[in-house]
């Protein structure tokens, strides 16, 4: 209980911070760069924490009947926005070693931004749809007891990966933070040779021939 209510306490107040930062961030009140610098860090230093604390405490011990993934898929994903933000705000308000391309600027868009993120919930809801309609459990530290090929797994063998990629991209564009989209192929990598194929090995070899046609059917991403 006490590990839950730390971890609780550290992604709440990285949230209430990152929110306090980008009220700020996309608004038109000033702010010096001393303040900008010390609130980043109060955003991003809590999450890098609940992150490694989230994997350390609940990563299962024992290898038992389940793909030996590198890390929690969601954990994947919010450390690479998390970092992408770490190296921006780091950039920006202390290092200034560079200054992005304007060219970059095509990737700022809140509408645009947010219709990914939208497009991102939706994949994701409907992959666990399909979960639930046969009681497995979606995440990939579980014992897998059948082959989900109904549904948007008709398209592509992991939607939920290709989601959070899209909504990567989406918080990116919204919130107008370039570098967090710039950190997308880091996700990509970690999802595909630490995730997936673990993931595809554990399946192959306890599905075998039902699997392996499975994924000359369907593509991995699209």
């Amino acid at each position: 209980m006490l590990n839950k209510l730390i971890l609780y306490a550290l992604f709440f107040y990285s949230i209430n911070n990152y929110i306090e930062f980008f009220t700020w961030y996309l608004g038109d009140e000033s702010k010096f760069t001393h303040d900008a610098l010390q609130l980043s860090i109060a955003s991003f230093l809590p999450m890098f924490l609940f992150i490694f604390l989230t994997h350390f405490l609940y990563y299962p011990k024992r290898n038992d009947d389940h793909a030996l993934v590198i890390s929690f898929p969601p954990l994947i994903l919010l450390f690479s926005i998390n970092l992408g933000f770490l190296i921006s705000t780091l950039n920006l308000y202390y290092f200034q070693l560079y200054n992005l391309s304007d060219f970059f600027n095509l990737l700022r868009s809140t509408k645009i931004g947010i219709l990914f993120i939208i497009i991102a919930l939706i994949i994701f809801i409907l992959s666990i749809n399909e979960f639930n309609k046969v009681n497995e459990d979606p995440v990939p530290t579980s014992s897998s007891k059948l082959i989900i090929q109904n549904g948007i797994y008709r398209y592509t063998r992991n939607p939920m990966y290709l989601a959070m990629l899209i909504l990567q991209l989406g918080i990116g564009m919204s919130l107008s933070m370039i570098h967090i989209i710039l950190l997308m192929p880091l996700t990509f990598i970690i999802l595909n040779y630490y995730v997936i194929l673990p993931e595809e090995k554990y399946l192959e070899s306890k599905f075998q021939n039902r699997y392996l046609k499975y994924m000359n059917s369907v593509r991995r991403w699209i």
